[in-house]
């Protein structure tokens, strides 16, 4: 593991926050688990509280530990993550997920190994690193300094191959519910089914 990825993962364990590539965009990453680092993801972003922050689990294993993952749940994980996918699930009793980071467990298995790699510990956020409402950043040169300023630390990969965010759907029972459309689409998830 790199010095980056060791300094970052660093500052997660300490309540900091960074900024990271993922397989789309650059996000910001907190320990998911830490209630005041998920607070000064909200600040940093100018983020309404109302809409949530998704996260990045490293496998299977560790969504389990947090989610109500069912059977059919676990198919689709096993046939489309990691990858462009965010599953909404909802969250273990014994989960240590607090209240302001969602109601429910959203996260998906990142195909970048830095952002799993990040994430080896406990879940991470998984939110753009933008000021809400303005664009996605696929390099940190187009990150505006008032939120570079505002973070902990930043992991530079140069620039990204911009990717289409992922499709955000949920499981009930037979159904399956798409929240956002992205690049897996809804038949595919239901021939998994």
């Amino acid at each position: 593991m790199d010095d980056k990825l060791k300094k970052a993962k660093k500052v997660i364990e300490n309540g900091g926050i960074v900024i990271y590539p993922t397989e789309t965009a650059y996000g910001i990453a907190a320990d998911a688990t830490n209630e005041e680092a998920i607070e000064k993801v909200y600040q940093a972003k100018n983020r309404p509280k109302e809409k949530g922050i998704t996260t990045i689990v490293k496998n299977l294993e560790q969504a389990k530990k947090y989610g109500n993952i069912s059977e059919k749940e676990e198919k689709i994980i096993e046939e489309f993550m990691p990858g462009p996918l965010t599953l909404i699930t909802s969250k273990k009793e014994s989960s240590t997920l607090p209240d302001n980071l969602n109601k429910d467990f959203v996260f998906r298995i990142s195909s970048s190994k830095t952002a799993r790699e990040l994430a080896s510990k406990t879940p991470i956020t998984a939110t753009s690193a933008n000021i809400s409402g303005k664009n996605t950043s696929y390099s940190i040169e187009s990150i505006s300094d008032k939120l570079k300023n505002k973070v902990d630390y930043i992991i530079d990969e140069g620039v990204l191959d911009p990717q289409p965010t992922s499709t955000i759907a949920r499981i009930e029972n037979k159904n399956i519910k798409i929240y956002r459309e992205g690049p897996i689409a809804k038949k595919e998830l239901e021939k998994v089914l």
